[in-house]
């Protein structure tokens, strides 16, 4: 397998995937963990993300633009601003 099959990490560009995320209308925060890119709605954008057609839109613009793979983290009552806060439980052996 070649780094290319897996995403080169040299064409990640998140401000750019953002961009072209805000051109189609949906308001989140993106996160880059990897070659993951974590969308982050605002509360009101979550139905616009539940469209097939505008999920495909956002994960083929981060494939565009380097990325393997998208995620969106839900509104929650803990996510207060568009940096999620590190509450989750950590599994120890």
């Amino acid at each position: 397998m070649t780094e290319e099959s897996r995403g080169d990490r040299s064409s990640r560009n998140a401000v750019a995937l953002a961009a072209a995320i805000a051109k189609l209308g949906i308001r989140c925060a993106l996160e880059v963990r990897g070659g993951l890119a974590l969308l982050l709605p605002a509360p009101d954008e979550v139905a616009v993300l539940q469209q097939d057609e505008n999920r495909r839109a956002v994960l083929s613009l981060a494939k565009e633009h380097g990325f393997t793979h998208v995620a969106i983290e839900l509104p929650s009552d803990h996510r207060r601003s568009s940096t999620p806060q590190a509450d989750a439980p950590l599994l120890r052996d």
